[in-house]
């Protein structure tokens, strides 16, 4: 068996951490290597030398105490992802056991950074502004650019890779965001005459608050999301 491992510092604990993971159907289309997932099977893409290999596994989820696994079991091998918590530290080990054991040290590597990477993200957007949030619609306090990105990958974690985010205050201050294949591709803010588009290829889990500084934002918005 190969194994790598990566830690990352969080702004919330297990309790928080724990709600993200109960859900891999949200979190796992951001994990690095990710196709497919569909009818309980997951596929990953993995790239080693000039080739690509694709690997399809039964998922199961297993929680305890400060600790998730995520057991990937498929033909070629099982891959193990093991999320353990200490103090406000996560570590994600990822460990493979099969078809090219000796050659799977960078994709693991690289596996487990992005899980890690991935899972403070999505922790962060818990800090969103959202007030509200159900089904499509909901209403949102303060949007600026210290908070929009978290809206956006709470969108996102609950939507997926592909979704536009509307918003309308009651001054008639419009937005709207674009995400495609997980990566924000336009965001367009409208108040009055004056309408700024702005043109992007930032992935979700990237997004900071460059794109939203200077906008005019900093007050109460209906939004609505959907998925393209």
């Amino acid at each position: 068996m190969k194994s790598k491992s990566f830690e990352v510092e969080l702004p919330y604990g297990w309790e928080t951490l724990q709600v993200i993971l109960s859900e891999p159907e949200k979190t796992l289309p951001f994990f690095p290597y990710f196709e497919s997932f569909q009818n309980g099977r997951v596929r990953f893409k993995v790239p080693r030398f000039i080739f690509n290999f694709g690997y399809e596994f039964e998922l199961d989820v297993g929680m305890g105490r400060d600790e998730a696994i995520y057991t990937f079991r498929g033909d070629k091998g099982i891959l193990t992802v093991t999320f353990k918590m200490e103090g406000r530290k996560l570590k994600v080990t990822a460990s493979w056991a099969g078809f090219g054991e000796a050659f799977m040290g960078k994709p693991l590597e690289n596996f487990a950074k992005g899980i890690a990477e991935a899972i403070k993200e999505f922790c962060s957007s818990m800090a969103c502004p959202v007030v509200r949030f159900r089904g499509s619609e909901g209403e949102v306090e303060h949007i600026g650019p210290e908070t929009a990105p978290a809206l956006v990958k709470r969108i996102a974690m609950e939507l997926g890779k592909d979704f536009i985010l509307e918003g309308e205050a009651e001054d008639g201050t419009y937005l709207a965001v674009k995400v495609q294949d997980g990566k924000l591709r336009e965001l367009r803010v409208r108040h009055g005459m004056k309408e700024s588009v702005i043109e992007a290829e930032i992935p979700v889990i990237e997004l900071g608050s460059e794109p939203f500084e200077g906008l005019p934002l900093d007050k109460k918005f209906k939004i609505r999301a959907r998925k393209i």
